[in-house]
């Protein structure tokens, strides 16, 4: 028996959707061990104490059983895993995480999981449930949330070699005390100014700063007025394959509009020494600046997640 006490065949079904559409130079067999994985890591979330500490850190008023991930269904037609979110920690926007062994193509596979999650979750009051699909499905009930935009390293290191002149300076830091201060001054100044993308686009915290840098992949920006930004990624394999994923790009409001992104994460990406040859990356579906950003890098969507609302706001 496997993670939530699934036979191997059932386990085994939930590499069959991304398999459909798994982008070229990505091995299928390790991209299906990747998803078998994925679920055993979702079972870890089904302990009472990991629930009960999940609710602890949220502070919501929810049950133990009503944070435990868990089987929604359980048959060789169809294995559904799913577990209680909430938005960018936000305790007032909690929804449901699906991940399904079928694809989630049309209206009535939307139908079919929200009767489903409508069930099993009557009494939390979530907004909705979140799947992640192929890009680019045309489905009216399903918004557009997180696009995962991955590429090739060597094209992104030089897709823009533009130097990084004037009084920009760059630095490797090996604690991230030295720009958390100034980056959290900074990315709270930029909230404020960018409400409709306050709620989607989260601050990095002091602990995944350092982290990114213990692995050298961390890069801070300073100008003759100080902190002026920062490139953050962790080494995190797509696909089973080995690669690095982007967690923060920022730039401070005085060096927005000048087309200085591209040149600056491809700096980053050049200078980085992780040995993966893919990077990418989680950018919210109404992030066009990081959006463009990336496509200049040669980083295209390779897959999809959307929200699916039971709930008015």
């Amino acid at each position: 028996m496997n993670p939530f006490g699934l036979p191997d065949h059932q386990l085994a079904a939930f590499a069959a959707p991304p398999l459909e559409y798994l982008p070229a130079g990505f091995n299928a067999e390790d991209a299906a061990q990747a998803e078998i994985d994925d679920v055993g890591s979702l079972a870890a979330l089904a302990s009472p104490d990991v629930a009960a500490a999940r609710i602890g850190r949220l502070g919501v008023d929810v049950s133990t059983w009503d944070m435990t991930e868990r089987l929604l269904d359980a048959t060789d037609e169809r294995t559904v895993v799913s577990g209680l979110r909430y938005r960018n920690l936000d305790p007032t926007f909690p929804f449901v995480a699906v991940k399904t062994t079928v694809r989630v193509t049309d209206a009535e596979a939307v139908d079919a999981l929200a009767a489903r999650v409508t069930d099993a979750y009557c009494g939390v009051g979530v907004r909705g449930f979140t799947f992640w699909e192929q890009p680019g499905l045309d489905i009216v009930s399903a918004e557009r949330w997180a696009t995962l935009v991955a590429g090739r390293m060597d094209v992104a290191a030089r897709a823009d070699e533009r130097e990084l002149t004037g009084t920009l300076t760059t630095s490797w830091p090996e604690a991230a005390t030295e720009v958390f201060a100034g980056y959290q001054h900074e990315h709270q100044s930029w909230r404020s100014d960018t409400p409709e993308l306050a709620s989607s686009v989260s601050e990095s915290c002091q602990k995944g700063l350092q982290e990114a840098a213990d692995q050298g992949l961390l890069m801070s920006l300073r100008d003759n007025q100080g902190f002026a930004g920062l490139a953050a990624a962790t080494i995190a394999p797509l696909f089973g394959r080995r690669a690095v994923c982007m967690l923060d790009m920022f730039l401070a409001e005085r060096l927005r509009g000048k087309g200085l992104a591209p040149a600056i994460q491809s700096t980053f990406l050049a200078r980085q020494r992780s040995g993966a040859d893919i990077v990418w990356g989680h950018i919210h579906a109404g992030n066009l600046p990081s959006l463009h950003t990336a496509q200049k890098l040669g980083r295209v969507p390779v897959q999809q997640e959307y929200f699916v609302s039971l709930s008015a706001p």
